[in-house]
């Protein structure tokens, strides 16, 4: 295939996703049509379908773009030189900033809204969101692990637990539209202690008392 035609492609392709993706956090995954998204993306039907062959595709998508987009970066930092305390909370700042952006959290009530008639989109977020992020942060630990910054027995259960710690209350009170909400100092400063916790834990550092609300 000639290079212009595969950036035609991809174009669409994009365009595609982008309109999807402004449809199911307006509309919810149910309402939205293939005919809807369609005419947002100025393509035919028929087209979408030869680069989505399904809605719960082109949903997926849209859940793995969020999270990649936010946290694959981080998660493997090009600078391998920094202390792991360093990569460790630019990987957390990562992932505060992909579950509280407004598309992470159109994301998540999307999925609490329609879940309970409809399944599948819960288990297509949690495969793609969640597991995600969580098969992410462990790779991360594996490759800190091989450096010698630490030794982490189990890594899939130390992601588990900092992205608990990270999610604290301040997630939910997102989700629920709870305030206050706390600022960009405050969230970082909820990062950096989320990570000293964590280096407790399994970094071999002293005991720790948290001042952290969120």
């Amino acid at each position: 295939m000639p290079k212009q035609e595969r950036n035609i492609n991809q174009q669409k392709s994009d365009a595609i996703l982008k309109s999807a993706t402004a449809l199911f956090l307006k509309d919810g995954f149910e309402k939205t049509s293939m005919d809807a998204i369609a005419k947002k993306a100025g393509v035919t039907k028929q087209t979408i379908y030869s680069h989505y062959c399904s809605k719960d595709l082109l949903f997926t998508r849209m859940i793995s773009d969020l999270c990649t987009r936010h946290v694959h970066s981080k998660a493997a930092p090009a600078n391998a030189e920094k202390p792991f305390e360093t990569l460790l909370y630019e990987v957390g700042m990562g992932l505060l900033t992909l579950i509280t952006s407004p598309e992470g959290m159109a994301a998540t009530r999307l999925v609490v809204a329609e879940s309970a008639r409809y399944p599948k989109i819960a288990r297509l977020y949690y495969e793609n969101g969640t597991q995600r992020i969580m098969q992410l942060l462990a790779a991360f630990l594996d490759e800190q692990n091989a450096r010698g910054s630490v030794k982490i027995p189990d890594t899939e259960s130390a992601a588990s637990y900092f992205f608990a710690m990270l999610k604290g209350q301040y997630f939910l009170r997102m989700t629920l539209g709870v305030p206050p909400i706390p600022s960009k100092k405050e969230r970082e400063a909820h990062v950096r202690e989320t990570v000293e916790v964590f280096l407790h834990l399994y970094g071999g550092k002293k005991p720790l008392y948290t001042s952290s609300k969120l």
